[in-house]
């Protein structure tokens, strides 16, 4: 997440905006999902020259799957968010900010590797989060040949998961029993009794983008990660538990947490139009994998007070040299300054 300084005191405003988003993810051992849907609402209010407040609301609705492997009657996810933030000089910005998501829950029939053993079963899971975050931005603003801005950022999420596996009444299934009663800390094991499940992530985030021309800037942004648990996969598909509850949505969909990634990106502006192109690359915790993001936006100044913004993005997920997951994401966004 990277915010840069780009108003200075003295010019106040205030907009409103619309996002809307269209997501698939192919169905795999570790997501049993096939995508999504939604939209934001977002506006922020120039209170004073150096004072901003905002606030935003979003709406995701996870499909209904239906494919060999998985059947889902989908789930409704809400996420809210609001802060302030803070510009004491033309060249220092400060922001602070809530959010949180409810509990929902979300039914899957998916089959699933129980070690030697595979079985058809329904996954059942009540997720909710609760977060913030803090953010310090220092811009040159005229101060350097090279204008460059720099971000420093601190996150905080919460999740707390309910999951569980439930089994039908057949040999393999007894099977899988059987074998979840010996090895009961094995892949999803712990889930077939039921498990209740707290992860804390805290992100760490820097980012830096400078103007090396008149119209062109080139970004890095970089986060590690960190959490309160030595197996922070442990709280079961985390596919489920972070979709939409993340001040990181729109980054993809991660199937498993993150330890670090990495962000260059690169942003061309035209008259009417600025083009921007990023790639992304994630580690993912105790060696399950990378995963690999490429975007592109495009934004119209369709007037003075309207700006429209198209989106897109594919995802990669690979372990052990082969493609796990796969996904892709669009994106139009509508902005009304006033």
């Amino acid at each position: 997440m990277g915010v840069v300084l780009l108003a200075a005191p003295g010019a106040r405003a205030h907009d409103v905006g619309l996002d809307t988003f269209l997501n698939w993810t192919a169905p795999s051992a570790n997501n049993p999902r096939t995508g999504s849907a939604g939209f934001a609402l977002s506006g922020s209010v120039d209170v004073s020259e150096r004072w901003t407040v905002f606030l935003s609301g979003l709406f995701l609705r996870d499909f209904a799957t239906r494919t060999a492997e998985t059947v889902s009657a989908g789930s409704n996810v809400f996420f809210l968010s609001g802060g302030a933030m803070w510009l004491p000089t033309n060249h220092l910005m400060f922001m602070a900010m809530a959010m949180g998501s409810p509990p929902t829950v979300q039914r899957s029939a998916t089959a699933v590797d129980f070690g030697p053993i595979t079985a058809d079963v329904l996954f059942l899971g009540t997720n909710a989060s609760v977060g913030g975050l803090l953010l310090g931005s220092y811009a040159t603003n005229g101060f350097s040949k090279l204008e460059h801005a720099v971000d420093v950022s601190v996150g905080v999420n919460h999740f707390r998961t309910e999951q569980t596996i439930e089994l039908p009444q057949t040999l393999r299934a007894n099977a899988v029993r059987t074998f979840c009663a010996r090895n009961d800390e094995v892949g999803l094991c712990p889930l077939v009794n039921g498990q209740a499940a707290q992860l804390t992530q805290v992100r760490l985030g820097a980012t830096w983008v400078g103007t090396v021309a008149l119209k062109t800037d080139v970004a890095v942004d970089v986060a590690g990660f960190l959490y309160d648990s030595a197996d922070p996969a442990s709280v079961g598909f985390f596919t489920v538990v972070q979709n939409g509850r993340s001040s990181d949505f729109g980054s993809g969909v991660p199937a498993a947490p993150w330890a670090f990634t990495v962000r260059p990106s690169v942003t061309h502006r035209f008259s009417k139009f600025s083009v921007r192109g990023a790639y992304q690359v994630g580690l993912y915790t105790g060696g399950l994998g990378t995963n690999h993001l490429v975007s592109a936006r495009v934004t119209w100044k369709a007037t003075s007070w309207l700006r429209l913004t198209l989106s897109a993005l594919l995802q990669a997920d690979v372990a052990q040299r082969q493609v796990v997951n796969r996904g892709a994401t669009l994106g139009l966004g509508t902005l009304f300054l006033f």
